[in-house]
């Protein structure tokens, strides 16, 4: 039995332990909300985000590595002279270095926006960046905004958050009268009898257009009135350009002595002034005072009425422009807007961005689907725009990856489920093992591999051939790419084929030779009668393996033998040669153990076919060929001094290429296995022996070069 004195204390210590629990859980979550503040602020809608994780950034290389490096040495260098101000650290730009920064891109059909939201560890530091004082910061409820000059994006912050948006209008937007007209922008066209009706005013709106389909305009938006600046050209360059639309004079009489003033041409120069959009109507960036330069005359010199009417159209159009871009701007302004001050639903509830997450990225990428993005990026196309020519592709990802031993890009794209029942198909297949025994990693400078079924590529490919181009065809051609489809099927054997060529094949160089090469030019004399001539330069070629596997060589055999009754094909021990005068590099071949052989080098034929070729693959290399559909190697190390001073242009070049190579490691590229509805490649580079990191290792590499 417990004392009531034993209970109360349990019940005290119980109680503590779970006012602590309480608040480490407030903690923890409040440091989670706040390191993900800045996702949180990305649209839904966003169709492409990037992210540059800092904290995973610095910890590889410390601030101070990072400002005493040659890049870090050349930033704060740079800065420092274009901003006439002494920066000894890039913690001195205030921005937070341990938090991520993300881009990510808006598209609709009126307007491109290119964000960036970067986290803020000092604002005031920050504002000691901004060089040219007369530039105008408004401040509102403690957030900051500056337009930039050239009226084309902003910049807003507060104490924590730094947000830059840039904007484009999409010229296919205003390309429709209707919504034109609801702007109150016109077309304007020059023509050689240039009349008001060259000057297209789209001032019919189709009754059922609605100003909710297109962006929103603030009820108030502030903002500062840039200059719209415009190549002035003089009166001698604007004559001679459009010499073909100005009047001429006519033959039969004669031009009038003129003896005035010639005429000149000036900017009339407009204050800025804060424009205030209050209750937006359709003509009210029409009725906006614009700034640009204009061309008028100040004498009475004569000058032909085409011309006059040109600098006028010049003045309209520039004056349509400018509407455009103010309305850009008041656009820009609104997106701000709702990033800073309107709660929406964000990128971080979509399953695909949410999944596409890794940890120990150091930077990623996302692109919503590849489908959004055509369809985003080429309306101009018209109807090739509108198709679904990525139909079936889903989002698109890419992440970088750096340690102590590699640094690594891996990609990866969904597919919806038909695509990937087709691609498993094709992929399934291994690399032919005997061709293993042909790689020597000790001197390999590279090889390329790649490994499908040729029989059910053949079977799928006029479906996926229907999927590609019926969307650009129309549904109106269904019956036709079904023929097609049937009549391609028909004419070929997959079966057949698959024998001959049965899908796997591997290429090996396997080092550099310097030879003579014999070309033919021509020499001319002094009358232009030519004579040819044969001359010979020095070439380095690659020596080279390539085989692939064969199991029918019937066709090859024909081949073969017409080659030789063609005197196209030489034969020596049964090894082949192609008689090609033009051809640089001597091409022999042979039919060995199923597989067909290429090769540039006689005595490493003969090798392999006395069975002496002797090979020496290694244990990484042998479990990249043999697991992955797709392969690709570069050896640098095996790759110095083997190209002639020459060629680099000098001793001098040619010596800092080799001591850039001698300090790479190993290049890969691979694909991997299909995984769910997820096709999957990786990009790799082996950091060598003396060198802590990834990081490191390539600002080495970068400041090796540079020298």
């Amino acid at each position: 039995m417990k004392t009531a004195v034993e209970q109360n204390f349990i019940t005290l210590n119980l109680s503590i332990m779970k006012k602590i629990l309480i608040a480490i859980s407030l903690i923890f979550i409040f440091n989670l909300a706040h390191a993900q503040d800045l996702v949180k602020k990305i649209p839904a809608d966003a169709f492409a985000v990037a992210t540059i994780k800092g904290d995973n950034v610095f910890k590889l290389m410390f601030v101070k590595d990072f400002n005493e490096s040659f890049l870090g040495k050349k930033l704060l260098t740079q800065t420092s002279k274009s901003l006439e101000k002494e920066f000894t650290s890039i913690e001195d730009f205030g921005i937070n270095l341990n938090k991520n920064m993300y881009y990510f891109n808006q598209v609709n059909d009126s307007i491109t926006y290119n964000c960036f939201l970067i986290p803020l560890q000092d604002a005031s530091k920050f504002e000691g960046l901004i060089n040219n004082k007369n530039e105008k910061i408004n401040t509102v409820n403690g957030i900051k905004t500056m337009v930039l000059p050239d009226s084309t994006g902003l910049m807003r912050w507060n104490d924590n958050t730094l947000y830059f948006v840039a904007g484009s209008i999409r010229s296919s937007f205003f390309a429709d009268s209707a919504k034109s007209a609801q702007y109150g922008i016109k077309d304007i066209r020059y023509q050689n009898s240039y009349s008001e009706e060259a000057v297209t005013d789209s001032a019919v709106v189709d009754s059922t257009y609605s100003a909710e389909d297109y962006p929103a305009i603030p009820d108030v938006v502030t903002i500062t009135e840039q200059p719209l600046k415009i190549q002035k050209k003089n009166s001698t360059q604007i004559k001679k350009k459009h010499h073909a639309v100005a009047a001429k004079p006519s033959k039969k009489k004669k031009a009038k002595k003129n003896t005035a003033k010639k005429a000149t041409y000036k900017k009339k120069p407009v204050q800025p002034k804060e424009v205030e959009i209050d209750n937006y109507e359709a003509d009210t960036v029409a009725k906006l005072p614009i700034e640009m330069e204009t061309y008028t005359t100040d004498s009475v010199g004569e000058s032909t009425g085409s011309y006059d009417e040109y600098l006028d159209y010049q003045n309209k159009r520039a004056e349509q422009e400018a509407k455009k871009k103010r309305l850009a701007i008041i656009w820009i302004n609104a997106q701000a807007d709702k990033i800073f001050n309107t709660e929406y639903e964000s990128i971080s509830s979509n399953k695909s961005y949410a999944s596409s997450l890794d940890d120990k990225a150091i930077a990623e990428l996302w692109v919503s689907s590849l489908q959004n993005a055509y369809s985003s990026i080429a309306p101009e196309f018209g109807t090739y725009g509108k198709a679904n020519i990525m139909k079936g592709y889903g989002s698109l990802t890419a992440k970088l990856f750096m340690d102590q031993t590699s640094f690594r890009i891996s990609t990866g794209l969904e597919l919806a489920q038909e695509q990937v029942d087709s691609y498993k198909k094709i992929m399934n297949r291994k690399l032919n093992k005997d061709f293993l025994k042909y790689v020597d990693s000790e001197k390999a400078i590279g090889f390329m591999s790649y490994s499908i079924d040729t029989k059910a590529y053949l079977e799928e490919f006029p479906k996926l051939l229907k999927q590609a181009y019926g969307p650009i065809l129309g549904t109106k051609m269904d019956d036709e790419m079904d023929l097609g489809a049937d009549l391609l099927t028909l004419l070929l054997d997959e079966e057949a084929v698959s024998k001959v060529i049965k899908g796997d094949a591997l290429f090996v160089v396997n080092g550099l030779t310097t030879k003579d090469v014999t070309y033919t030019t021509y020499d001319y004399d002094e009358d232009y009668n030519q004579t040819e001539v044969t001359k010979t330069k020095k070439e380095t070629l690659p020596d080279f393996i390539f085989m692939f596997s064969s199991e029918d060589n019937r066709l090859i055999n024909k081949l073969i033998k017409y080659g030789i009754n063609k005197n196209r094909v030489s034969v020596n021990q049964n090894i082949y040669k192609i008689e090609e005068k033009k051809s640089p590099i001597d091409i022999y071949f042979m039919v060995k153990d199923g597989i067909v052989f290429f090769g540039s080098a006689f005595d490493e034929m003969q090798r392999i076919s006395n069975n002496q070729f002797q090979g020496a693959i290694s244990k990484q290399h042998k479990s990249l060929l043999a697991n992955n559909n797709f392969t690709m190697l570069f050896n640098s190390k095996n790759l110095v001094g083997k190209i002639p001073d020459e060629e680099l242009g000098g001793a001098e070049n040619a010596q800092k290429l080799n001591s850039t190579l001698s300090k790479m490691g190993n290049l890969y590229i691979k694909s991997n296995p299909i995984k769910g509805n997820v096709v999957s490649g990786e990009i790799s580079a082996e950091i060598p022996n003396g060198h802590e990191n990834a990081l490191k290792y390539l600002f080495s590499l970068i400041e090796n070069a540079s020298k």
